[in-house]
Parts: structure tokens; sequence; C-alpha cells
């Protein structure tokens, strides 16, 4: 069960390097315009197109996103002129994420399914960059000018579905999930579940789980996926129930505030599923940890091997001791485990997040922590990044032969 094709989302798109022309500001172009081109012709055609709605989009791992709605204009400067070759522009109206673009960063054009575009503008180099990229199947090679994106077949999964969302492109929850949300209604007809019932009830529909010799990647993924979908289900059946406390159409800041709230709680929710998955195939595994364990500082790491108790005793050897964070996804958080647990030099942290950039794995491995990522979401990732990568199987023979080793007492 997946989110439908790209496809059904994304018509056709073009990505470039943004030079100094195509953006407003100081030091920059006093133009509204991107310059046209053969690829970009193929995707907006060679007829005059005035007044298409636009969304503008900017974003980058340090800072709040920005979006902003206009329009876009194609237009052959020099249709008046028969004898000379045509001359291609995209004008665009004033808008904040370009005046935030820099020299360097990549611009990308997508044409949606409505017809409508949507003007990416991400930091060169940056996660969310990298993720770009990845979804429309863009390689990593130095782009000067556009690039025909060729991932319109891909499947859109949970992972796809956020940087889609990222974008300001509206996920659809398919039938099937629907399906799934009146049975999710008759368990929990009066509130949301606490975030271990539900991840419990989420994993209880994909069948049945062997948690002792299952692959843990597969699990931990499937759980991740059907909890989101049915996540998503629930929050639309819940939207549908709120929205009618804005019907004044005036109300902008109550709808905003509502949908934003959504959003949030869906983005903790996402933290503590993967918590829960872990904590099912570690306890179905006869594995020793204690989660949210205290070490020094009062930090509480997500998952302290084999104890909380062997990590305080000072006659336990340190190399025995292992320390795990679980994050969704990473931006700079991950650098919070990093100062978690003294005795642990060497950290691992598993995350749901593919198309990481390599500035950051780069940076992680400088800093000493080794990432876990389940193994369906590698091939997000580079070659060069891949060899590196840990998935969560290795993870757990990890903890299993250091428990062997040093004769854990339970």
């Amino acid at each position: 069960m997946d989110y439908g094709m790209l496809q059904d989302y994304v018509k056709g798109v073009m990505c470039k390097e943004m030079p100094g022309i195509d953006i407003i500001g100081a030091n920059k172009s006093h133009q509204h315009e991107f310059q046209g081109s053969g690829p970009l012709r193929h995707l907006l055609g060679d007829e005059d197109r005035k007044g298409i709605p636009a969304r503008f989009v900017y974003l980058d791992d340090d800072d709040e996103a920005i979006y902003d709605d206009g329009i876009l204009s194609w237009y052959d400067a020099r249709r008046k002129n028969p004898n000379r070759a045509a001359e291609w522009r995209l004008y665009y109206t004033d808008n904040e994420p370009i005046k935030r673009a820099s020299i360097g960063d990549t611009l990308t054009l997508a044409l949606l399914d409505d017809d409508s575009l949507t003007a990416i503008i991400t930091r060169r180099g940056s996660t969310i960059d990298t993720q770009v990229k990845w979804l429309f199947g863009i390689g990593e090679e130095h782009i000067r000018n556009y690039y025909v994106g060729t991932n319109e077949r891909m499947r859109v999964d949970a992972v796809a579905s956020n940087v889609l969302e990222a974008l300001g492109i509206e996920v659809y929850v398919p039938t099937t999930a629907e399906s799934l949300l009146d049975d999710m209604l008759l368990h929990f007809p009066d509130r949301l579940p606490t975030t271990v019932e539900f991840s419990s009830y989420c994993r209880s529909t994909l069948g049945e789980i062997d948690y002792v010799r299952g692959d843990p990647d597969e699990i931990v993924y499937a759980a991740y996926q059907r909890e989101e979908m049915l996540f998503r289900a629930y929050e639309r059946h819940e939207a549908e129930m709120g929205f009618p406390k804005y019907t004044d159409p005036m109300d902008v800041d109550g709808l905003l505030k509502y949908s934003m709230s959504l959003f949030q709680r869906r983005k903790s929710r996402a933290g503590k599923s993967l918590e829960h998955s872990l904590e099912a195939l570690l306890d179905a595994r006869g594995i020793s940890y204690t989660a949210q364990g205290e070490t020094e500082h009062h930090e509480k790491p997500d998952f302290l091997f084999p104890s909380e108790r062997h990590y305080h005793d000072p006659s336990f050897p340190s190399e025995g001791l292992t320390l795990l964070g679980a994050k969704t996804t990473c931006k700079d958080r991950w650098r919070q485990v990093l100062s978690e647990a003294e005795r642990i030099p060497r950290k691992h942290l598993v995350t749901l997040e593919g198309a990481i950039s390599t500035r950051q794995t780069d940076d992680m491995r400088e800093k000493g922590l080794q990432l876990v990522v389940p193994r369906p979401l590698h091939e997000t990732y580079s070659p060069i990044q891949r060899a590196w990568l840990w998935d969560v199987a290795d993870f757990f023979d990890l903890v299993t032969q250091r428990e062997k080793s040093f004769c854990v007492a339970l």
C-alpha cells in the first residue's frame, strides 16, 4: 500500500543551478525572469502562457521553509519580431523565496497534475537539496543548465510523501487506507490512542510478524509505512470533523493553526512510532536494554545497552556499552546524541530519513556517529554513503555480540 506514482502528482520536472541573472535582490538581477531553454520549452510548450498559478518554496536544513503564492508567465520575448529566433522567458511575480536564494542554489520547476507550477529553491549541498534530486531522479552532477527529471514512474512511499509534503504538494490518502479507517474507528471511537496503542494496532494490521526470526529492517520499515499511512487517514477524518469550527472564510489564522497542529502532532508521533517498533523487536529477541535511561547531566538517550544499571557500574567495561538514538528525521538534531553518554565515545543513531546529504553524513563520521538506516532506504543514498551505512540487522548483531562477549547478567 502506497500513495500512488509520482506522475500522479507531477507531470514533469526541470532542474538547474541558479545564476545571478535569475535572482532578484542586492548584487543580483533586477529582472523577474528565468531564462528559457530547450528542456523548459519541452515542459511548457511553444505557446505563450500568461498567469500560470504558482507556488514558490525556499528550503534549507537550518531554517524554516518559506512558501509564497504567485504567478508565472511563459512567453517569447521576440514573438513580435518574426525575423529573429525565439527567446523564451519565464516571468515571475515578486516573492520571498526568490529573495532568499543565493547564486548556486538549485532551482527545481515542477509542473503539477493541475497544470500549476511549483518553483522549488534548495540550498545546494543541503539534505533537502539531495532529497529533492533523489525524488525526481536528478543526478548529483554539477547542474548548470536545465536537467530533465526522470523519476515520474517511481512509487510514492512514506519517505517520498514527506518530501512532497515539504514542497507544499498535497499527498492523497489511498482508498485502501480509507477502508482501514472504519476498523480503526471501531477500535478507537472517541479519541486518538496513545502512541504505544496506535503503534501496536498498526503493526497488527500487517498480519503475522515474526519478530524473532524476521528481517528487522523490513519490519521497522513496514511498520513505519503502515503507521504513517493510517495516521494520515485518521488525520484527514479528524480534519473533516474539525474544520467546520472555522466556517468563517476570513478566519485564515484559525485554519492555519489547526493545520499546523495536525502536522506537528504527526511529526511528534512518528518519532515514538520508531521507538515502539524497535522495542517490540528487542523484547522479542531478548536483547537487554533501557529506554530513556539517565546518564550524566540528566541526559536521557533513547536506548542504552545493555542497561542503565550497567552504564552506571564503574566495573562494567565501557567497551560493552552501546547507545542508540532514534530520530525519524535528523536535520541538525543528530548532534544531540553526541553528548548523551560520556562513557560511550562512538554513538549510533537510527533514522527513517532517506537521501541525507553527503555533507551531513561526512560530518557524522567525523564526530564518531554511526548512522543506522533500514535497508530499504539505502538505495536513496550514494554508493559511497551506502558502503558506510549500517542497517538495523547490523546494529542488532552488534548489541547481541556485546551481550555475549561481556557475559551480561540480566
